[in-house]
Parts: C-alpha cells; structure tokens; sequence
C-alpha cells in the first residue's frame, strides 16, 4: 500500500520541472502525493494545475502572495520581512532563514500538519524545514536541485545567510535518506564538504516520450534555409553571457538567426540590437517564455543550441542543468561551455555536444563555424543527439531510480 510523500518546495511547478517529475513517478509508484509550495502568481497557478490534472497529485499551498487573494497588508509584511531579513545579514552579519522565502513559520507549519510518512525537500527554505522535520523524528529525503551555499557570486551572497545554509546542508546530507543531486560531479563535492558519501545522482532529464506531443511547426524560425541558434533562460538580462555569444557573431562566416528566449530585463533589449552585427546577415530574435509542454517543440525547430554555464560560483560549475538536456531532447547539435557538469553530459554525448572554453570567443567561433560550414556535421550532430537521449539522458532511465530509493527508504523506516 503506498505511503504518503509531501513535497517540499518554494516555487511554482511551471518553473520547477524536477519537482513536477518527481511528484509524477511516486504518484505512478502508487504513493500519495502533496506537494506544498508558495503561490506567487495567479497565472502561474493556473500552469501549475494543467501540469497535474488528471493525475493523484494534491498541490496544496503553504503561503500564498497571490495579489487579489493575499492582503496588501500581508504582501507588503513579508516582502519588507525578507528585506530587513537580508540588511540585517549584509549590515550586521546577523543570518536569518527568513531572507529565504516568504513566511518560514507558516511554512513550517504547514509542513508539520501533512504528518507525511516522508518529505521530499527542494531548494533552500525547504531544506532548512527538512532539517527541523528531522529533528521531530520525521522521514525526510532531500533533493539538491543546487548547491545552495555555493549557488551566486561574492557580491550577491552578501546578504545571505551562507553559513546558516552550509549548517543545514550538511545536516542534510548526513541524516537525510535518500539524498540526491543533479550531477557526480556536485555529488562528490557535496560528500567531501560534509564528510559523508556522496549523494545519488539523479539527472535534470525529460521523459523522451514528450517528443510524440511536438507540434511540428515554426513558429521561432523565419527563413527555414538559413541556420538557426537557440538560447533560452528565465531571464534574458545582463550577467548572462548573452553580450559574449552576440559579440562572437562578428567571427561567424555563415549568417544565422539567433534566437533569445525568456523575460527580458528592463531595457537589456536595445542594448543587444544596438551591437548585434546585423550587417553581416545575422538576424536576432527575442521570444517570451512559453509553457513548459511547449518548449520541447520550440526547442526542436533549431539546429544548435547553446548551454553556457559560468565556472563560478562553484554550483554552475558543478551541476547540469534542465538546457543542455532538454536540447539533445529535442534533437539539435549542442554548443556548451566545458563546466565540469557539462563535461559529464559531453562524456556520453560524442558527437552532438561540442564544448569551449567559458568566454573564449574565438574557441567558440571555431566550434560554431565548423557546425555551420560542414552540413553533414550538423545532420550526425542532431542524430546523435536523439540517440543519446532515447539510450541515455531521458526520464525513463532515471525515474526507477527514485521510486527505488524512496520505497527501499520506507521499507528499512517499517523494518
């Protein structure tokens, strides 16, 4: 008979797909699944549910910022709480969980009321819970979408409660069970800074059935004769590398159309065209983000798509991502930034990812050219990338794994 598993997260499950196909395989697995989260956005809310109807799946909400649903009063309480949270830390050195999230004590609450027979925990304030569910005698599985301590620059963590983070974590890591990441790479480093075995590995795949829903169409490209770039991120802005990739467009010979897909930061738009090099026949797009049963299909009328990834802070360096995977899931040649993560992938990848050096523009002009000047090149890059998704980087092989875990962790909690 299943159990009941409370998922524990932050955001919501239209930008956090590893939460969604963790809650789908235990719910599939039999179990009963409440998966407890903050509402922030009514439309959000709406992908939410269109994502798990039809399903077992309760998405029940532990704080809820909803305009029109929240009171002003409310939203303006805890956005100034986290605020003062995180000048309190940057001023006075005084860390606090409350800079996490929104309402850590009705958070933690809520979590209690579940009395799951285990907890699954996703992202910061959920691994801070986990850590007192722990601590009340609770079965709590943790899942390491990122490392958090180490997940954003020097001048970004100034305000975060880092050794608070790093505190939890290790806890985390020592007693939680099962205790899980995205790469081995973050896994080993994670088991050296708490002193334990790494964690299992379970990778930001999709299930490779999703590409019987691609709708065929094209709706990204203009000219389908002329070779297609795609990027993609919840935020196009600065920061991003975007400036880098555009700038490399100078050194590439075969005209292409570049295509951006995310929100963009304020004006960061006219910063791009004013230096895009239009006049060598490049063309530059910028797309809004669509739902996540959609971006496979957006994903697939390209040829190349790039996953460029920082070597710091140590997290991006070590993980990999949802992009890298989900673009050999859609069956175009990969140009990627040789992170230690994404070596992983390029290991099993030969033949449809194509690494270079992080801000080595004429590396990445080389990469880019070949590609783009050497047809057969590109056609074998694509179905290379099809193939390893099918034999290797899909959700079929991996989601065994975490019903194993978790059942094997509910069989040894009753024995």
């Amino acid at each position: 008979m299943g159990k009941k598993i409370c998922i524990l997260t932050q955001s919501h499950l239209c930008r956090n797909p590893r939460v969604v196909k963790e809650a789908m395989a235990l719910d599939t697995a039999g179990h009963q699944v409440v998966i407890l989260t903050t509402f922030t956005y009514q439309n959000l809310l709406e992908e939410d549910l269109k994502l798990i109807e039809n399903t077992g799946i309760q998405l029940k909400c532990a704080v809820n910022m909803i305009p029109g649903q929240a009171s002003r009063w409310y939203r303006f309480k805890e956005r100034l709480i986290r605020r003062l949270a995180g000048e309190a830390i940057a001023r006075l050195g005084l860390e606090n969980v409350f800079v996490l999230g929104y309402d850590y004590p009705k958070n933690l609450k809520a979590a209690r009321r579940e009395k799951a027979d285990l907890y699954t925990c996703h992202q910061e304030v959920s691994t801070v819970i986990g850590c007192k569910l722990l601590k009340s005698g609770c079965m709590v599985a943790f899942d390491f979408e990122d490392w958090y301590s180490h997940d954003l620059l020097p001048e970004a963590n100034r305000s975060r409660p880092i050794r608070l983070l790093e505190k939890y974590e290790k806890i985390a890591l020592q007693i939680g069970n099962p205790v899980y990441t995205t790469s081995q790479a973050l896994a080993d480093a994670l088991g050296s800074f708490a002193g334990t075995a790494p964690p299992r590995v379970l990778q930001n795949v999709f299930p490779f059935s999703d590409r019987n829903n691609l709708d065929n169409q094209l709706k990204d490209r203009v000219n389908p004769d002329m070779p297609s770039i795609h990027w993609y991120s919840q935020t196009i802005g600065p920061g991003r590398g975007i400036e880098f990739l555009i700038d490399c467009l100078n050194d590439i010979k075969t005209p292409v159309e570049f295509h951006l897909r995310g929100n963009l930061f304020k004006d960061f738009q006219q910063e791009l065209l004013n230096r895009f090099p239009d006049k060598q026949g490049h063309r530059l797009f910028f797309h809004s983000l669509v739902p996540p049963g959609e971006l496979l299909s957006r994903i697939a009328e390209h040829d190349i798509g790039l996953a460029t990834e920082e070597y710091v802070p140590e997290s991006r360096n070590l993980t990999i991502t949802n992009k890298i995977l989900q673009y050999l899931q859609g069956g175009i040649a990969v140009v990627a930034t040789d992170t230690s993560g994404q070596r992983e992938v390029a290991k099993e990848a030969q033949g449809a990812v194509f690494l270079f050096k992080n801000k080595d523009r004429q590396e990445l002009a080389t990469v880019l050219n070949k590609l783009l000047t050497d047809k057969e090149l590109l056609i074998n890059a694509k179905k290379s990338a099809l193939k390893v998704a099918k034999d290797k980087f899909c959700w079929e092989k991996q989601e065994g794994l975490l019903t194993n875990w978790i059942n094997n962790a509910l069989s040894d909690r009753e024995s």
